[in-house]
């Protein structure tokens, strides 16, 4: 039970995301993520112009670690599942 309230917080304050476009800032905070056990994982940074600043793409990984900047504008991913803190 007590995980599940962390993770509530971590999502609440934007820390713990899925699949899909964020504002850096807004909706996510910058920081270090990972997500395990991915098929066909892509990510993107973007700045405020919508232009590729980073990506990576896997067909399969255990771990995929990005690190987002306070100066990036956006964050999108597909097929990655859950981003979670790194430890």
């Amino acid at each position: 039970m007590k995980r599940g309230q962390a993770d509530v917080d971590l999502a609440a304050q934007g820390r713990i995301f899925g699949e899909g476009t964020f504002r850096v800032g807004k909706e996510i905070k910058p920081g270090t993520y990972v997500t395990t056990d991915v098929d066909g994982c892509y990510w993107e940074r973007q700045n405020a112009s919508g232009d590729t600043i980073d990506n990576y793409f896997t067909n399969s990984a255990r771990r995929v670690q990005v690190t987002i900047r306070s100066s990036d504008y956006a964050f999108s991913s597909q097929n990655c599942g859950e981003w979670r803190p790194a430890r």
